[in-house]
């Protein structure tokens, strides 16, 4: 598959399939190979230290190597030297509006990731365990792996699969992926409060790995030299993630219970939705020749 010949949905794709390699694999290693199993309600604080010193470690190294790396500028996608952009970039619709869909995007992917497994401690403590394949447990050389950080890893394993499975869809537009998967999710996302079957909102994973994607390449499409400085923009706005797993805990203590609280989800899907049939299109005053 040579690059010149995908579409830029594609090229993405390939990327965030890598990156999606360490949410995979996070939940497990957190609740094995770190604790071993043990109950988040039986962490110490002194078991944190050394986990955080090494992630430190492996941040500093890797902004070390990422500041030595040398990437070629793509043509036609950022103002000459000296050059003043006579527009301001939020003065494009479909970019503007591609922002608030990353928002409602990394708010409702972060907030099933964190938040899923809360739920079923939850449903485990009313008596209603999440079980897997008829099982409540997994115990393999008398380490118990835990169900709740299984959901978390089979939703974020969902990305990997996704993004490395759409990286070969050369003849699917951004706009069609991204109808297709919001209107899925919608209905797993309903379904998921009506039976309280977690493993509804773990399937979601599968159609949220592609969204990041397609929104991307539908908001900076047709920018030309104002597409390095919407790319930056554009990165500003995974801070949704925080705002929607907080926002999601609250509403469940006001509510007492995680089961309505994914109402949340079917509202940024519908938007990530409209985004996809009205505000990813490209008005006449925006096309730049």
């Amino acid at each position: 598959m040579k690059l010149g010949k995908t579409q830029p949905v594609q090229r993405l794709n390939i990327t965030t399939a890598i990156n999606s390699i360490g949410t995979t694999t996070a939940p497990f290693f957190v609740t094995v190979v770190m604790f071993s199993g043990i109950s988040i309600a039986n962490v110490e604080i002194k078991q944190l230290l050394m986990p955080f010193m090494l992630l430190i470690v492996c941040l500093v190294l890797v902004t070390f190597v990422t500041q030595r790396i040398h990437l070629p500028d793509i043509a036609h996608t950022r103002a000459a030297v000296g050059e003043k952009l006579e527009r301001s970039i939020w003065s494009f619709r479909h970019f503007a509006l591609g922002v608030a869909a990353i928002f409602f995007y990394v708010g409702t992917e972060v907030a099933i990731g964190a938040n899923i497994n809360l739920h079923a401690f939850e449903l485990e403590d009313s008596g209603h365990p999440v079980t897997f394949f008829g099982r409540t447990d997994i115990i393999i050389g008398g380490v118990d792996l835990g169900i709740h950080a299984l959901l978390s890893t089979l939703y974020w394993g969902g990305f990997l699969v996704g993004r490395s499975i759409s990286s070969f869809f050369g003849n699917i537009s951004a706009r069609t992926q991204l109808v297709t998967t919001t209107i899925l999710a919608t209905i797993l996302a309903v379904l998921a409060m009506l039976t309280q079957n977690l493993w509804f909102l773990v399937v979601i994973g599968l159609l949220h790995s592609t969204m990041w994607s397609c929104i991307f390449s539908l908001s900076i499409k047709g920018l030309n030299k104002y597409t390095s400085k919407a790319s930056g923009l554009f990165i500003s706005a995974v801070f949704g993630g925080a705002v929607f797993t907080l926002v999601q805990g609250g509403l469940a203590d006001v509510l007492g219970s995680w089961r309505w609280t994914w109402c949340l989800t079917v509202v940024c899907e519908l938007f990530m939705l409209t985004y996809a049939l009205f505000g990813s299109r490209i008005r006449e005053k925006d096309r730049i020749d």
